[in-house]
């Protein structure tokens, strides 16, 4: 009962002190009805209570285990249930974790194990049968029980109908533990896909978001990433391979390394992503994998930057001027890693003060509220209406407002990008050097990509060369 290894088994499973779920409710309302037994329940145990995870059993002993405070019925108020906790002498469990094996006691007032327990004097619990549930690691966590208010014989069958539930209630144990490290694993690839930090660029607003589908246990394939290509030269991609899991992230990666490759002999962005290209077609020829991607190199020029633009298939990238105009730029190329020749074409872009270049993958445009998508237009009067922003501001504000329009966690990944020319010197920056902003799943997200942080600089670091 006081086992270490046992209690931190208890405790990693995540049942005490939850609410009855379908998954378990179910199996007990099965051994109920197939054992023919006024109680069946499930019940969680460490070295101090016996909390009751799930009931089933509606005759006149579950009635009294009910008031009498061991356990409370399905669908109890939260508040309320600290009356489904035990002290252990006041339950029969105890006897089959000490003993690691099951207990069938056919009349417990005759029986020396169970003939004082409260249980059998006061709650009227005449039969009892147990068998223990166990965790991913075999450790075992509570015990599957049934009773009866007479005396009666627990025939082979039952043994076996009770062994094979309470193997069951021990099978949905283990497979939220593997769903909850292959979540926590795809968090951890995710991020690694995502640069922890943006680059610090005097003069240059800058900021990412990112948001992963559903509860972040998949990997998708948005991704982006900002770097330096040289003493005078910045390169920002934005990009989504198609497709989720290994083999999705498989491409990300290979998108990364090739794009900062061809980046550091070359300023063209057609030239870059047809080597992305090539390198799809070529290393994955057998795959279906492809990806579109929109990718700027920005310069720094006498006159302030120079940009050029190349979209392969991407979403449209919407630049914004200072007095509100917003218009999408660039040439419309093909996806990546489908096409010999995928169509790209350079479109040189000149930024003002106070002009933002904003790029996003498709989880923005096609969020969903039942069947209309969110879609370009207000994406643009979104964008058009803000007024004088920072580039986190913006990320920000098209972030928050396609999930409130999705009312709820998105269906697809969400990746946003802002890059900027400050209204003026002295124009309020983004945090410099903030990590990127987004989030890997409800709960924390690994440390490089944290939740409500904000990513951007506009200065520090050492500014490229004119």
């Amino acid at each position: 009962m006081v086992d270490p290894v046992r209690l931190a088994a208890v405790r990693g499973c995540g049942l005490l002190g939850s609410d009855p779920e379908e998954p378990f409710d179910r199996l007990t309302r099965l051994a109920a009805m197939m054992l023919d037994a006024p109680l069946a329940m499930l019940t969680v145990v460490d070295d101090r209570h016996a909390f009751v995870k799930s009931q089933a059993g509606a005759t006149t002993l579950a009635g009294a285990l009910s008031q009498a405070g061991v356990l409370s019925q399905a669908g109890v108020d939260p508040v309320a249930r600290t009356g489904r906790c035990r002290p252990l002498a006041a339950v029969l469990c105890p006897l089959v974790i000490d003993a690691a094996a099951p207990l069938a006691v056919s009349d417990t007032a005759g029986d020396a194990r169970t003939r004082d327990n409260p249980m059998a004097t006061t709650l009227g619990v005449a039969a009892w049968a147990g068998h223990p549930v166990f965790g991913p690691d075999r450790q075992i966590v509570g015990v599957f029980s049934i009773a009866d208010d007479h005396p009666r014989p627990w025939t082979d069958r039952d043994r076996t109908i009770l062994e094979t539930l309470s193997e069951a209630a021990s099978g949905e144990i283990a497979l939220r533990a593997t769903l909850a490290r292959a979540t926590e694993l795809a968090r951890t690839l995710q991020a690694s896909l995502l640069p922890p930090r943006l680059p610090e660029v005097p003069g240059l607003d800058l900021s990412a978001r990112y948001r992963p589908a559903g509860d972040g246990s998949q990997v998708l394939g948005d991704f982006f990433d900002v770097f330096d290509t040289g003493p005078a030269g910045l390169g920002v991609v934005l990009g989504d391979v198609a497709g989720k899991g290994v083999e999705a992230a498989r491409v990300t990666a290979l998108a990364h390394y090739t794009i900062r490759a061809a980046a550091s002999h070359s300023t063209s962005p057609a030239a870059i992503l047809g080597q992305l290209n090539t390198a799809l077609l070529t290393q994955r020829p057998d795959s279906e994998r492809f990806l579109t991607a929109a990718y700027l190199d920005v310069r720094n020029a006498r006159s302030g930057r120079r940009l050029t633009l190349c979209s392969a298939g991407h979403t449209p990238v919407l630049l914004r001027r200072a007095d509100g105009d917003v218009r999408p730029v660039g040439v419309h190329g093909l996806v990546l890693g489908l096409f010999d020749d995928a169509e790209l074409v350079d479109t040189p872009i000149r930024l003002d003060p106070g002009d933002m270049l904003l790029l996003y993958t498709d989880g923005v445009t096609e969020a969903r509220r039942g069947r209309e998508q969110y879609g370009d237009d207000r994406l643009r009067s979104l964008v058009g209406a803000l007024g004088p922003v920072t580039a986190a501001r913006l990320t920000a504000a098209v972030e928050a407002e396609v999930l409130d329009f999705a009312e709820g966690a998105p269906h697809d990944d969400i990746a946003i990008l802002a890059l900027g020319l400050p209204s003026a010197p002295g124009s309020p920056p983004a945090r410099p050097g903030a990590s990127v902003a987004g989030r890997v799943g409800p709960g924390p997200g690994p440390a490089p990509v944290g939740p409500g942080q904000e990513g951007g600089g506009c200065g520090g670091g050492s500014a490229p060369s004119s």
